[in-house]
């Protein structure tokens, strides 16, 4: 599966392998380092197999010039002697003392560690995958090399649905390649021409929102973080209610936003919630129209945060944002002094464009919206020029209304 390839999303939508892989990689704990080694490779996410097999390659090239370092794994057998904790269970249903035997459960000392097991079946996964000829010689070499030297755990398949690795104080070195490894992993996807031996078996409306969102989420991590502004991801908000009833609280819904960017010095709050289906719906009376619950959901997560001791929920902002195909949307009103946009991000374009259209959502209004804060000369002034990152010119309303996400 190159990146010239598509995905199928639910039967239906299809989307540019390389799209997809860029999404993967600003969901990635690796993008979230903001390793150097990753400069430039958003804009040419079809690289990103060979720079992950670069990484690898050069890592294992550095393990290999001494032992590989082992590790505890835990190990259960039949012994002549107690080694751990005995197995009551197995030694008397099986009889074993007869024999002289003791079922044993202790940890032995191995190189086959799922971190050694990790980087190994990225660089199988990688090998078929990367362009260059020689990269994917060395993938394949360093992959037998492992092997040989006991990493017996080549089940790619296997590896895949379990990249989880915990890391501790002593693993600083090891933790960008590891993440490279997961990362390699996670670029398996299903593809609609059938190509490339490894795929999973399916990509639901649900993992494709919940990447989408993870993608969001992680973009404006790491774009926005320079210019000051502090993202989080999945925050529960309460409804800012009062006299209740006793039994009142229990039945109260939670309210759980996708992404909050605050920026303090620019005084702007802005909450994000994605949506995997169409922006527009029918209207009741001909034409479409934004989806009324969607923009309700919305409403009610900036209004609910109002507080007279909190200037920024006065005048946050509430952004919903859709992925799409062939269809670009980026409209914004004002309600209650709040300004509210709906906006698409098009995945049929080139990456550049998919970034450009993360960073367009965000861009201030031209106009000061609200008489909330009209005579503060100061804060028309953020207003108007908003952080460093976002700064460009206010891009022609589009009016293609192509095929999209539903």
């Amino acid at each position: 599966m190159g990146p010239d390839a598509f995905v199928v999303v639910s039967g239906k939508t299809r989307i540019p392998v390389r799209n997809l892989w860029l999404l993967l990689l600003y969901a990635s704990d690796l993008y979230k380092t903001g390793s150097p080694s990753l400069s430039g490779i958003e804009e040419y996410p079809e690289r990103l197999p060979d720079l992950l097999g670069e990484i690898l390659v050069a890592s294992v090239a550095d393990r290999l010039k001494k032992p590989l370092t082992p590790g505890f794994a835990p190990t259960e057998g039949d012994l002549r002697r107690v080694r751990g904790r005995i197995d009551v269970l197995r030694t008397e249903s099986h009889q074993l003392l007869s024999r002289g035997q003791v079922a044993c459960r202790y940890e032995e000392l191995t190189v086959d560690t799922p971190r050694n097991r990790l980087v190994q079946a990225a660089l199988t996964f990688l090998a078929p995958l990367v362009v260059s000829k020689s990269l994917s010689h060395r993938c394949r070499a360093d992959a037998r090399r492992l092997s040989d030297l006991g990493v017996r755990g080549t089940d790619t398949r296997s590896t895949v649905r379990d990249t989880t690795v915990r890391f501790s104080r002593n693993d600083v070195q090891d933790r960008a390649v590891l993440l490279a490894a997961r990362l390699a992993l996670q670029l398996i996807l299903p593809s609609d021409e059938g190509t490339g031996r490894l795929r999973r078996s399916s990509l639901t409306d649900h993992e494709f929102r919940r990447l989408f969102e993870r993608a969001v989420g992680g973009f404006y991590r790491a774009a926005a973080s320079a210019s000051g502004w502090q993202t989080s991801t999945g925050q529960f908000i309460s409804w800012n209610s009062n006299n209740e009833t006793p039994g009142a609280a229990a039945f109260i819904p939670k309210m759980q936003t996708d992404i909050l960017l605050e920026n303090s010095t620019v005084k702007r709050r802005i909450i994000i919630d994605t949506k995997f289906t169409s922006a527009l719906a029918k209207g009741q009376f001909g034409g479409e129209t934004f989806k009324s619950g969607h923009l309700y959901q919305i409403y009610a997560y900036v209004r609910s945060q109002e507080a007279v001791d909190d200037p920024l929920s006065l005048y946050a902002e509430g952004i919903l944002l859709y992925p799409s195909v062939g269809q670009s949307i980026r409209e914004s009103f004002e309600s209650s002094g709040h300004r509210f946009t709906v906006a698409t991000v098009d995945l049929g374009r080139s990456a550049i464009e998919v970034r450009q259209q993360l960073l367009d959502v965000l861009t201030p209004p031209s106009q000061i919206p609200s008489a909330k804060f009209a005579s503060q000369a100061q804060e028309e002034v953020w207003a108007m020029e908003g952080p460093t990152f976002l700064r460009h010119d206010q891009p022609e309303d589009l009016s293609d209304h192509g095929s999209h996400l539903s």
